[in-house]
């Protein structure tokens, strides 16, 4: 399984050439493949609001899913992919997050701060069937989007760049309690990992972002294992 998170692709950062290059490489590859969300910096699945980067992205994960699974976590960044994408992805889920049969669980993470009253809020207000219908037929719309954009921005400032352990840790340790063994987290562009030998040497993985590293993640189930790297190092040794 490789998974993918915080990307954060966009033309005017200039690192869709990149991307676009990886999944290539992944092509080559045997391995399933998960988007742990925020895949783009922003990413409206509405007529008139997706760019031909996000129509290249589903063309591709169209063409692929036929011979991989390709699951799609909603992060922060997204809106609406549940509702008007799910046909390119083999799953995909505007949920907090998604477990499969193992008991491994995916969490884009952007929801684990009880705190971040703010955004939540901003959740709230943004990510709902009114919202929607509005942005549909907003004369202004694409205009409108970057004013989301910058709420995104600016709504979690205070908790940017304050990484919150103790609220990460009681996600996990209740998540653990309930049965699940493996959790993997993006969100935080950290990489982090938490294990409670109490719980059976269960772990939580919180992922490096793409967007700064180009790192993703290599899980193997069974027996299981976890490397992370440079997609480049990973796909190149995997091949050999």
């Amino acid at each position: 399984m490789i998974i993918v998170t915080d990307a954060h692709i966009s033309k005017a950062r200039g690192n869709h050439k990149a991307f676009f290059k990886m999944l290539e490489a992944i092509e080559s590859t045997a391995h399933d493949l998960i988007f742990l969300g925020d895949i783009f910096d922003l990413w409206i699945a509405l007529p008139r609001y997706e760019a031909d980067i996000h129509r290249r992205f589903i063309a591709w994960c169209m063409k692929q899913k036929r011979i991989r699974t390709i699951g799609y976590l909603e992060g922060n960044h997204e809106f609406y992919l549940a509702s008007q994408r799910a046909e390119a992805f083999t799953w995909c889920s505007k949920e907090a997050w998604w477990q499969d049969e193992t008991g491994t669980l995916y969490v884009h993470g952007d929801q684990i701060n009880r705190k971040d009253r703010n955004y939540l809020r901003f959740k709230k207000l943004t990510k709902n069937r009114i919202t929607k219908s509005i942005l549909r037929f907003l004369p202004l719309g694409p205009e409108f989007a970057d004013s989301i954009k910058a709420g995104l921005n600016k709504n979690n400032s205070k908790f940017r760049w304050q990484i919150p352990w103790d609220e990460i840790n009681l996600f996990a340790d209740t998540k653990f309690a309930e049965g699940v063994d493996t959790i993997f987290m993006g969100h935080f562009h950290q990489e982090y990992s938490y294990r409670k030998s109490e719980h059976g040497s269960k772990t939580i993985y919180a992922l490096p972002d793409w967007l700064s590293t180009q790192k993703i993640t290599l899980f193997h189930k069974n027996p299981i294992s976890v490397s992370t790297g440079p997609w480049i190092d990973l796909l190149q040794a995997d091949c050999l």
